[in-house]
């Protein structure tokens, strides 16, 4: 990444409507609003239900966190759900700390995160990890 202010968004994979996105960067003032447009708009296209892949996401600050959450709800309202996979350590002692963690749900993996959602049921990609595309 070039800049501290970079933020990269990227579709991994969908399936029954669920989008895995995967995030690179730091969530903060600057990306926040960023993240949330982004994963509006593909749960707008048929995709309700996120999960974000958080792997590469070295630092969040309370901005990043309320989008978390706002997001959350937002997805929620419109009968959509959101989820959050592979999460940096740092960020699950935020997410604990606060207790975010009761709010949404987490999982170690972005493959368990699949596999356990409530809406997965077909068991077969529409898009893999070989068709990334950044959003």
């Amino acid at each position: 990444m070039s800049h501290a202010h970079d933020l990269r968004i990227s579709m991994a994979r969908t399936l029954d409507g669920i989008a895995v996105l995967a995030v690179e960067g730091e969530l903060n003032l600057t990306t926040s609003t960023r993240l949330s447009d982004t994963a509006l708009t593909v749960a707008g296209d048929q995709h309700p239900h996120l999960i974000l892949d958080l792997s590469r996401v070295p630092f969040c600050d309370s901005s990043g966190l309320n989008a978390l959450i706002v997001l959350y709800r937002r997805l929620k309202a419109g009968h959509g759900s959101l989820t959050l996979a592979a999460v940096p350590d740092r960020l699950t002692r935020l997410l604990t700390h606060t207790g975010v963690n009761r709010l949404i749900p987490t999982h170690p993996t972005t493959d368990s995160a699949l596999t356990t959602h409530p809406h997965a049921t077909s068991g077969t990609d529409s898009h893999t990890n070989a068709s990334r595309h950044s959003l």
